[in-house]
């Protein structure tokens, strides 16, 4: 790995993994979105890989469980969903491809679900015509309650704060030796900094063609980076803590480098994936 072209090949899988991450979280929340509202009787109007719309739901908004669902379920989702990811880390010896995958993957999914109780805990505004975030929503629907918003801030807190956790612990089954601070670096900056400065920039210029910014180009710009910059942020501190902040794990818990060979299928396939995105899903599947 040591040679300049094998840690070209590392950042270029590590990017094309991180690609292909993102688009195993974003629409999948938007898409749990959709259907929890199309449960609750409403007739969906679009998709799109930062955004769903419904109209005219039959379902009884006033009702405990609805008032939690109708716009909270998919932050609930990514939990969900990277917990079970968590497990499948945690459980089994992945391949030097597939664990960054799940890696990366757990990351955005716990950050995007406890991101939104974080964020639209401290972002809550009493005006309704305010409220850009899901569970800011869920917030207007229980009267600006102060006891939700209140464990709001405290789980999402928490679990931020354990993403950092996971991205710093889990870095280390790719290092063979935690006193090395330039294969830390290596490492890190491969499997996290560089996936999140391109995917914060690349998915956000590819949603400027979304229904959002097409409909209200403010709420777009107030929506994208907080989804796409704050919404990743433990990549972020993972490398940070990994390679400069963070004492060194004592234990060696290496497993394997992540793949630093030329893998043109991965980066054909995420490339292909990419340019969905941008014409296909960023500007919505319209029902």
């Amino acid at each position: 790995m040591k040679n300049k072209k094998s840690r070209v090949f590392l950042i270029l899988n590590c990017l094309a993994l991180g690609i292909i991450a993102m688009n195993l979280t974003a629409p999948v929340h938007e898409a749990t979105h959709l259907i929890t509202q199309m449960i609750g009787g409403a007739q969906p109007t679009w998709l799109a890989f930062g955004s769903a719309d419904t109209v005219n739901p039959t379902a009884d908004l006033n009702s405990f469980i609805w008032k939690v669902m109708y716009e909270g379920s998919a932050a609930l989702m990514n939990i969900v969903i990277g917990t079970i990811l968590l497990i499948i880390l945690k459980k089994f010896r992945l391949g030097p491809l597939s664990r960054p995958l799940v890696l990366m993957t757990t990351i955005m999914h716990y950050s995007m679900g406890f991101g939104y109780f974080l964020r639209d805990g401290i972002l809550y505004s009493p005006d309704p015509d305010a409220q850009l975030g899901d569970w800011a929503k869920v917030l207007q629907r229980f009267d600006g309650s102060n006891v939700l918003r209140v464990g709001l801030l405290i789980v999402g807190s928490l679990g931020i704060l354990f993403v950092f956790f996971i991205a710093y612990r889990q870095a280390f089954h790719f290092i063979s030796d935690n006193n090395d601070k330039k294969e830390r670096n290596r490492v890190a900056s491969a499997i996290y900094l560089f996936p999140y400065l391109f995917n914060a920039v690349a998915f956000t210029l590819v949603e400027l063609n979304s229904p959002i910014a097409k409909d209200n180009i403010q709420a777009f710009l107030v929506i994208s980076p907080i989804i796409n910059v704050f919404g990743m942020i433990g990549f972020f501190w993972g490398y940070m803590f990994t390679a400069h902040m963070v004492k060194p794990r004592k234990q060696n818990v290496y497993y394997f480098s992540p793949c630093a060979e030329k893998k043109i299928v991965l980066w054909i396939v995420s490339a292909a994936v990419l340019a969905f995105d941008a014409i296909v899903l960023c500007p919505g599947i319209y029902f």
